[in-house]
């Protein structure tokens, strides 16, 4: 299948203008965050955190029983001060959850931390993978309900409709992002490509080795 991405650095007059601390990567649950972050901070030389690999380890259950045991107001709070116990990090890359950025406190802190970027992945593409991996599909606790659907094109259209619904609920900001990358039936290692080009081209990052190592991963 023919891959295809695109990128694009946001706004006229940009945010950001000099090398940042971290890279803080936003979007959908699925997007493909966590594998795409981890390995763009692979060839910076960057820690990686995953958000909410970070809340479990903190609170010692997954996201999902967090969820279905204290629900979602309680996780967002401990969402809240895991992002706050992140301010004095550097030189990291960060897979934010993907309703994290709808704060308005979380988003200032993110901004504040380094660059945002929005790994945009249509809703289609998202489901598809869902279909393919029930196993994650059900770590996923706004989608989880629907692993039980038997049928796997009812299934897919479902989670097509409920993940539009819910982008559409969190675009505006996701369009705030600084850097938005486009990313439809890609690779994660091109969608790490292409992210760290995009931030070496942007000035955004200033690495040394991390030219050597896309080259290292081959030609986009």
């Amino acid at each position: 299948m023919e891959q295809m991405m695109e990128s694009s650095f946001t706004g006229e007059t940009p945010r950001l203008s000099e090398p940042v601390d971290n890279i803080i990567i936003i979007g959908a649950m699925g997007c493909g965050k966590s594998s795409v972050g981890w390995l763009a901070a692979k060839i910076l030389g960057f820690g990686f955190i995953d958000l909410d690999e970070y809340i479990e380890r903190s609170e010692k259950m997954g996201v999902t029983q967090i969820f279905n045991e204290k629900g979602e107001s309680y996780f967002r709070d401990i969402e809240k001060q895991a992002v706050e116990s992140l301010r004095g990090i550097r030189s990291h890359v960060i897979a934010t959850g993907g309703g994290a950025v709808v704060d308005d406190e979380n988003w200032q802190a993110f901004c504040d931390m380094g660059a945002t970027v929005w790994l945009n992945t249509s809703p289609q593409e998202i489901a598809r993978r869902f279909v393919s991996d029930e196993t994650e599909l059900k770590k996923r606790p706004l989608l989880a309900e629907l692993a039980g659907e038997s049928d796997k094109q009812l299934r897919q259209r479902l989670l097509t409709e409920r993940l539009s619904a819910l982008i559409g609920q969190r675009q505006a900001r996701y369009k705030q992002a600084d850097v938005i990358l486009t990313d439809t039936f890609s690779t994660p290692e091109s969608s790490a490509k292409k992210l760290v080009r995009t931030l070496i081209r942007e000035g955004l990052v200033r690495t040394p080795g991390a030219d050597a190592a896309l080259d290292r991963w081959g030609s986009l």
